[in-house]
């Protein structure tokens, strides 16, 4: 059968492959990892299929619309998220008039799914949870009725939840393609940017699942996971894909592991299985300042070529971690970040300003103490609830939202967002931090791309 993945197009800017869809203001897009696993294994089974992100490509509807009916689909999959929910839709629609059966995938059609197909028009069907398994049933022909995570309408208009875990098993982890391989032949890696990471960069799962698990505002894990355990490839099998990289991508500079944490018994797994190897590579990481990542843990993730790790501080404030379940403290942070400074391993840190609990002195303590750490890049982000996460639970059962956004007494929306800005401009802009990088040459075309979008981002109105 031919099927397409499809990133439909919106509006410029807008990040829909990130861990949470917002309009960037640092320039960066993310790969369409999720789109492109599916996509491996439906090739792997036998079926013709195309990966295409509109959005990267800057098509417009009418330019996509042409596009897909060069290429005929039988069954197309549109990579949907709530901000850009009605645009989604209707480009959805126009692909099921033109003829292809259509499915709607991604974390975000785990959120209310039933309210979604109630506004979907013709389109029919969509999938909650990891949809690899499910879009294949769909390829090879399989009755709705009997699809894992579909959610449905049937004949008479009624909505059907088939219900059942679509998570990929740890032990079918290794029989999937190489997403390297599906990018190599489906986009143009060149045409994705990341703020913290060398260009071009590549971004791979060595598991899935959250190791972690708990912080009560994360989308994947209570999405698309499903609250599943972390789930890995055969360290045998990353170190294969690497090996490909290294040969067939000779001219990616970095390979970002996606995992949405790595934790540290993973890391030294790695670690250890690059220096066997002898492989000399970049790599980047999400990881976590706990006190499992200490001083052996880093220093062996440095001699194995990790260059830079994305770490979550969120806050300072004690109280705030605690309901936000982060799991680890102030001074463990910091003790991480030393030990990470010692041994010249980047951090890329986030901070998300307006958690329960936050009030203007919160915000000003943390960003004082986000000067004091020596990291490498600062990402402050507003809160975003989503339906299904705990944080989205308790703004609601306290009347605390407004507009799908959190907005507190004595500290709303709006301010929310003020603060946010001055966040960015007290550590991005601040003359320690300047000084830091001055003495990286390696990072300036990277800091200068990035400051082309944020600087604007910081003094808008």
């Amino acid at each position: 059968m031919r099927v397409l993945m499809l990133n439909p197009p919106y509006l410029r800017g807008f990040m829909r492959n990130a861990r949470w869809e917002a309009f960037s203001i640092a320039g960066s897009e993310w790969l369409p990892i999720w789109l492109a696993y599916a996509t491996g294994w439906l090739e792997k089974h036998g079926h013709d299929v195309r990966l295409l992100d509109a959005g990267i490509e800057k098509l417009s509807k009418e330019r996509t619309f042409q596009t897909i009916k060069e290429f005929k689909p039988e069954l197309t999959a549109v990579y949907v998220t709530t901000t850009s929910m009605e645009n989604d839709l209707e480009v959805a629609n126009m692909i099921k008039e033109a003829g292809s059966e259509v499915v709607l995938v991604g974390p975000w059609c785990s959120i209310e799914p039933e309210s979604i197909l109630k506004k979907s028009g013709k389109v029919s069907m969509l999938v909650d949870g990891e949809f690899d398994f499910p879009v294949l049933d769909l390829a090879d022909g399989k009755p709705a009725e009997k699809i894992h995570g579909l959610v449905w309408k049937d004949d008479s208009g009624k909505i059907r939840h088939n219900g059942g875990d679509t998570s990929v098993p740890k032990d079918r982890l290794d029989e999937f393609p190489f997403v390297s391989d599906v990018y190599r032949r489906h986009i143009d890696l060149r045409k994705y940017h990341q703020a913290a990471h060398l260009h071009p960069f590549i971004d791979i799962f060595t598991g899935r699942g959250c190791a972690w698990g708990k912080c009560t505002f994360c989308l994947w894990p209570f999405t698309i996971c499903k609250n599943s355990q972390y789930r890995t490839r055969s360290i045998e099998n990353v170190i294969d894909e690497i090996k490909f990289i290294r040969k067939e991508l000779p001219w990616v500079r970095e390979i970002f592991i996606q995992d949405d944490t790595l934790p540290a018994w993973r890391a030294k797994e790695l670690s250890e299985a690059i220096l066997k190897s002898g492989l000399k590579v970049t790599w980047s990481c999400y990881a976590r300042a706990d006190a499992s990542m200490d001083y052996g843990t880093l220093s062996m993730m440095k001699k194995a070529g990790c260059r830079i790790m994305h770490v979550g501080y969120e806050s300072s404030d004690p109280g705030i971690l605690k309901s936000i379940v982060k799991g680890t403290t102030v001074k463990t942070m910091e003790d991480f970040t030393k030990a990470a400074n010692e041994l010249n391993l980047m951090i890329h840190a986030d901070f998300i300003v307006g958690l329960p609990g936050e009030t203007e002195e919160t915000i000003k303590n943390t960003v004082s103490w986000a000067r004091k750490l020596k990291v490498h890049s600062y990402q402050f982000t507003v809160p975003k609830p989503y339906p299904g996460t705990p944080f989205y639970s308790l703004l609601e059962k306290n009347g605390w939202l407004k507009d799908g956004y959190a907005d507190y007494p004595g500290m709303s929306h709006e301010d929310i967002v003020r603060w946010n800005k001055w966040a960015l401009k007290q550590t991005n802009m601040s003359s320690n931090y300047i000084m830091r990088m001055l003495v990286r040459p390696r990072e300036w075309p990277r800091l200068a791309r990035t400051a082309r979008y944020v600087i604007p981002y910081i003094f808008s109105k």
